[in-house]
């Protein structure tokens, strides 16, 4: 009975949202003024609804309620209670509906503001509301997670996925769809204003603020991604150019985009169009991101939630969102009143460039993504997109967002033939560490240690410049951020190109040196727990004066529901840089093919990420304040 009330209170939601939508019907009308006191209570009730039936889908896992499909497809009774709750967006119907209550619960956020001039918050509201009508009418009619499995109920659970029985389910997913649904409420806001033919600053404010928020929770959702792949596949790879990963990195790069756009629009009154068109562009993408990866269109070892038979109807709710919106955009375009030209000669232009490149650089990860199917519908066969066409185009860009980036952030004060003796200096510095290093990739190679090394020097002096000035804590946040972009770039740079790994067979009695550390292999245990068994090589780690360092203890896991097996790596961590050891196939009784890796520098890739991330927290909360005064000016 339980779950028919969580069936229930999904169709109530469903029906508050449409009502709440449909004042848009009277936008300008006497009326409207009068039925927006009702936006307001109706999205707080639409909020309720959806996370009342979200509580008890999760109250059916945690009470392994078998005779709900989801959960018996999803879970099992001896799934520890943590990834019970995780298991929600585990799958597909479950993650829609954390999707649709993410969207109720922001278009109530945005609902209790409603007196804003213009009524802007009560409008983009509005259109939340219908964002989340499509969805949850898109979950009643084909991704129902409360269907029920009677009378046949099924005494266990099939179990969880248990690549994603990881920490990385809990953290990445959530951040992700937090910030698609902060892209969500950019679009409406985008489609209010285009709607009535132009925008204030306080509402460019109000756009800024919901795209940092945006920024934030993808980065931090990229960043637990790229970590829980390195930690759980088994592989040791932090990024693999995956449709899935380019599914949540794309609207990332639009984001950081939009954050630059969106500060030439508010300081330079310039690039407003571009904002909408990126704001609109930006939930857009995560909706192709969506349907590429669930329809089955694009196959995915970091797909968790592929449901091919749904995918025509994921396509419908993006053509439903993009088509309107596209549509009032060329309408209303050329009457929207332009901003200012830039001086091709001043740093805002080298902003504007810079913000062209991210754009140009998403379109061309997008582009890799889909060129695989497109291809296959002419009828030219089948062809696969790799990592080698995703370094190719996207590294030379990093250069030359790196270069113009050092060159906006140095201090205007700097003489020209200073910045130009630096940049020199960085590229003889790439130029020797590229020479005495044997790479596969020297150009590659050259081209991330210019862009790092570039921009830690203008950072640097950009930081002093601040410092001297005592204004260093009103530029903390960008700093940080962009701080944190070099660290990434260097990391990933120095991780690439002087990663060592071998790949040997080991048992009891047998070691390998690798990059300074000696592997010993001393015996095999056996391990047995609730949903799993498993062989663990006990492994004893020494440094190169042959003292013992510790013990590292790989997994070869084998599940009992469905009998996969998954690989469990066991990590040594030194300050920078991480020795991998991870367990293949059994070779025979005694021995296993074992994979061992030094990973230099590793550590800066999730100490740059962080970095990044907590730059634009910063933002976040120094926004604000600004916020609320040109919100109530």
């Amino acid at each position: 009975m339980i779950p028919e009330i969580g069936h229930f209170l999904l169709i109530l939601a469903t029906a508050t949202s449409l009502l709440t939508g449909l004042f848009l019907l009277l936008w300008g009308r006497s009326a409207e003024l009068y039925l927006n006191h009702f936006v307001r209570p109706l999205s707080y009730l639409c909020a309720s609804l959806a996370l009342g039936s979200t509580v008890i889908l999760v109250y059916s896992f945690l009470t392994d309620d078998f005779s709900v499909a989801y959960v018996a497809n999803h879970s099992n009774s001896h799934l520890a209670w943590y990834y019970k709750v995780a298991a929600l967006w585990g799958g597909h119907e479950g993650s829609m509906l954390f999707w649709a209550l993410g969207l109720a619960l922001v278009t109530a956020v945005v609902a209790a503001r409603p007196h804003h001039p213009h009524r802007f918050a009560s409008r983009t509201a509005s259109i939340l509301a219908l964002l989340s009508f499509g969805f949850l009418l898109f979950i009643l009619l084909t991704s129902n997670p409360f269907d029920r499995l009677l009378p046949a109920v099924p005494i266990e659970g099939r179990d969880l996925n248990p690549m994603l029985q990881d920490i990385g389910l809990i953290l990445h997913p959530p951040m992700v769809f937090g910030g698609y649904v902060a892209l969500a409420v950019l679009f409406a806001g985008a489609v209010t204003a285009l709607g009535r033919g132009h925008i204030k600053g306080a509402e460019l404010a109000w756009l800024r603020r919901w795209n940092l928020l945006a920024w934030f929770m993808l980065t931090l959702g990229n960043l637990f991604g790229s970590w829980w792949a390195y930690n759980e596949l088994g592989w040791g790879g932090w990024w693999f150019w995956d449709p899935v990963e380019n599914a949540s990195f794309i609207p990332w790069l639009l984001s950081t985009a939009l954050l630059h756009t969106l500060h030439l629009a508010r300081t330079q009154n310039a690039l407003v169009l571009t904002s909408l068109v990126l704001s609109l562009g930006g939930f857009i993408v995560s909706l192709i991101g969506t349907f590429l990866v669930r329809s089955g269109i694009i196959q995915s070892v970091h797909a968790f939630a592929s449901d091919p038979q749904r995918g025509s109807g994921v396509l419908i709710l993006l053509l439903a969102t993009a088509l309107p919106a596209l549509t009032l955009l060329a309408w209303q375009a050329p009457a929207m009143a332009r901003g200012q030209a830039l001086n091709g000669q001043s740093r805002h232009w080298l902003v504007m460039v810079g913000a062209l490149l991210l754009v140009v650089a998403a379109l061309s990860v997008l582009l890799g993504t889909c060129y695989p199917f497109i291809y296959a519908a002419l009828n030219l066969g089948s062809i696969s997109v790799g990592a080698p066409y995703f370094n190719t185009v996207f590294i030379p860009m990093v250069l030359l967002a790196a270069l113009l980036l050092g060159w906006v952030i140095t201090p205007p004060s700097t003489p020209t033939g200073f910045r130009v003796a630096l940049l020199l200096l960085c590229g003889g510095g790439a130029t020797a560490l590229t020479l005495y290093a044997s790479s596969e990739r020297p150009d590659w190679m050259w081209m991330g240690l210019m862009s790092a090394s570039w921009l830690v020097l203008t950072l640097l002096l950009c930081g002093y410049h601040h410092w001297q000035q005592s204004r260093f804590n009103l530029f903390l946040a960008p700093w940080l951020a962009h701080l944190g972009v070099a660290v990434f770039v260097l990391g990933a740079t120095v991780l690439t190109h002087y990663e060592e790994a071998v790949m040997v067979r080991m048992g009891p009695g047998n070691g390998r040196t690798l990059a300074g550390y000696t592997a010993v292999y001393e015996q095999t245990l056996s391990v047995q727990q609730r949903n799993y068994q498993a062989s663990e090589a006990l492994i004893r780690l020494d440094n190169s004066s042959k003292q013992a360092l510790t013990y590292i203890r790989p997994q070869r896991r084998t599940y009992l529901d469905d009998r996969s097996e998954v690989s469990i790596a066991g990590v040594y961590h030194s300050p920078l840089s991480d020795l991998y050891i991870s367990m293949g196939p059994s070779i025979n009784d005694n021995q296993f093919l074992v994979r061992i890796s030094h990973k230099p520098w590793v550590r800066l890739l999730w100490l740059g990420g962080l970095l990044t991330a907590f730059g634009g927290l910063l933002a976040w909360r120094r926004s604000r304040i600004t916020h609320y005064q040109e919100y109530n000016g």
